[in-house]
């Protein structure tokens, strides 16, 4: 049975809402196997923590540790953390695994380089997928740190989940999106076999032909060169079919889908007026500007109230844009563990829009909202209704990769 070390740096400007750290220790724990014990816990930050988060942290049997202020508040916690780590390896000898987590991955570009190198399993943690991406070669594995609310509906399923095969998950996807009639497109396959597979990482792989995959595309090139499934690709879409699937083919709309939605510079609509020869380009100028503004009037009307009716939560529309970070931001900070219903969350905003907490009109809330349940940004953590939703702990990642 191997030892392990957990350590999380953070500075309280990095608290959530509430004063909690940026995920749950329940995460952290989960990446341990069942033949590792954890024999310490310890959280480094800034400055002292609220009285309840401390005393959370303090049940859980967390060692507590308050660095000096400092100006350069980051580079005070590397500096530290580093210290710690000395004093720590030199009293700690059996440890041999090390979990770093905090919401700030570069600054464990120097602990994690020195721990590996002096032998030690190096995990990473942190809330952002791409800045995980960019410590690769200085870790052993890297995770992202949820709140827990993902592992917490998952925990019975990670032994299973760690022994699932990607490709086998990967027609396991597609079969189920195609058996609903849905279009499968990489934008949301990666994010549905990170739910299967908490630790899925193309990059780690490599194609039958023995080369190293750099992207979620090569994994799935491969598994077509394998013909496990089929990829289709239609200018900048990809689409993924079964094998022996026939190729729909692209309807009119789709052709011109593009050109009917991007205005074409320097030639003026034609205009076919009854009793004229010649079209007058002072009424062209007039029509323009007339058109405009009531265009524009009627953007300016807002929806009055939206509700829950407003909404498709089933349908999933890997065509539909990403919404904004900050939108996703303010809802995940707004949502607790526990989840809330569409009806709550739009209560919700509706009351900070009056207290002008934020200036979202509810046309955009409802283009975003949509938006982000077209790209299962908000999941279910129940199964009976009332259905209560919360933001996915990946969400950062999956609007890049959108």
């Amino acid at each position: 049975m191997s030892d392990t070390a957990i350590f999380i740096v953070c500075s309280t400007d990095e608290l959530s809402g509430n004063g909690q750290l940026p995920g749950d220790l329940r995460s952290l724990r989960n990446l341990t196997s069942n033949d590792e014990r954890i024999v310490h816990l310890e959280v480094i930050s800034d400055a002292p923590l609220p009285e309840k988060t401390a005393t959370s942290l303090h049940s859980a049997g967390a060692l507590l540790t308050v660095l000096p202020a400092a100006s350069d508040t980051s580079s005070a916690l590397v500096g530290g953390f580093m210290a710690r780590i000395h004093e720590f390896i030199c009293a700690y000898a059996h440890v041999t695994n090390f979990i770093l987590a905090g919401t700030d991955s570069d600054r464990f570009v120097a602990p994690a380089a020195f721990l590996q190198r002096a032998g030690y399993y190096v995990t990473v943690a942190g809330p952002d997928r791409g800045r995980l991406d960019s410590l690769r070669l200085l870790t052993d594995d890297l995770s992202v740190w949820s709140s827990g609310r993902q592992n917490n509906r998952e925990n019975n399923r990670e032994d299973s989940a760690s022994k699932l095969d990607p490709y086998e998950v990967l027609v396991d996807e597609v079969t189920r999106g195609r058996e609903k009639g849905q279009r499968v497109l990489l934008t949301s396959l990666k994010q549905r076999m990170r739910r299967r597979m908490r630790r899925f990482d193309e990059t780690r792989m490599k194609d039958l032909e023995g080369r190293p995959m750099r992207k979620f595309k090569d994994f799935i090139a491969d598994a077509a060169n394998r013909e496990l499934i089929q990829l289709v690709e239609n200018g900048n879409r990809s689409q993924v079919l079964l094998p022996g699937e026939e190729i729909p083919e692209l309807n009119n709309d789709e052709e011109n889908e593009n050109e009917e939605s991007t205005p074409r510079k320097g030639r003026p609509a034609k205009r076919n007026r009854e009793g004229e020869g010649e079209v007058d380009p002072l009424l062209d100028a007039v029509d323009m500007v007339e058109g405009e503004a009531a265009a524009e009037a009627k953007e300016i009307k807002d929806i009055e109230e939206l509700t829950a009716e407003d909404f498709d939560v089933e349908r999933v529309n890997e065509d539909a844009p990403a919404p904004a970070q900050e939108f996703i931001a303010d809802l995940e900070k707004m949502i607790p563990e526990a989840g809330m219903t569409l009806e709550e969350i739009l209560k919700a905003l509706a009351d900070r829009k009056n207290k002008e907490e934020i200036s979202t009109t509810n046309r955009e809330i409802k283009k975003m909202l949509q938006n982000a349940f077209y790209n299962e940004l908000l999941e279910p953590v129940n199964e009976e209704a009332p259905l209560h939703y919360v933001i996915v702990d990946d969400w950062k990642g999956i609007i890049d990769f959108l």
